[in-house]
């Protein structure tokens, strides 16, 4: 949450259905969504200066056949996949990851992970805690990705719209 100063927990343990202390969270703050963001460490803040770590570290969990938002931004981040099986989709590119596989979201690459298997699949992302809000893609962007080898596994409509959607790229 940007402007709130918290003190940060050196340790974050995982329990049954969750993180301790960790709260569950969609997407968009009091939408409900299937996909679940456990936000483990940091949060987002406005200037590097502002107190906290200057990483955020979240968890996300995506119940059998749901997708994250198809989007993309301005900073870049990583994602290792925690638990399941899914499929990453990282500009025209589609490929199937698995537990502790590890993926790299460039500036500006259109992207979204698809679970359509029977099982959960479950990642951890990390991102700079000053960073731009994402963006959808524009109609151009979403033809060429829909026309592209990812395309038949891109849902754009299967989680709620970015925050910042009218914010323009550079």
């Amino acid at each position: 949450m940007i402007g709130v100063v918290m003190e940060q927990r050196r340790v974050v343990r995982r329990v049954a259905d969750g993180w301790e202390g960790v709260e569950r969270e969609g997407y968009v703050p009091g939408v409900a969504t299937a996909v679940e963001r456990h936000t483990l460490i940091g949060g987002r803040k406005e200037a590097p200066a502002d107190a906290g770590p200057s990483q955020e570290v979240r968890y996300f969990s995506l119940p059998p056949q749901t997708v994250t938002r198809l989007e993309k931004h301005e900073h870049e981040h990583f994602v290792i996949v925690g638990e399941g099986e899914g499929h990453a989709i990282v500009g025209n590119a589609v490929r199937t990851v698995r537990e502790r596989d590890v993926v790299y979201v460039a500036p500006w690459e259109p992207h979204q992970f698809v679970n359509r298997g029977s099982q959960t699949f479950g990642f951890f992302c990390v991102v700079s805690s000053v960073r731009d809000f994402s963006q959808e893609l524009d109609p151009a962007e979403l033809e060429r990705l829909l026309a592209s080898p990812a395309g038949e596994f891109v849902d754009p409509h299967g989680a709620p719209p970015p925050r910042a959607a009218s914010a323009a790229k550079p």
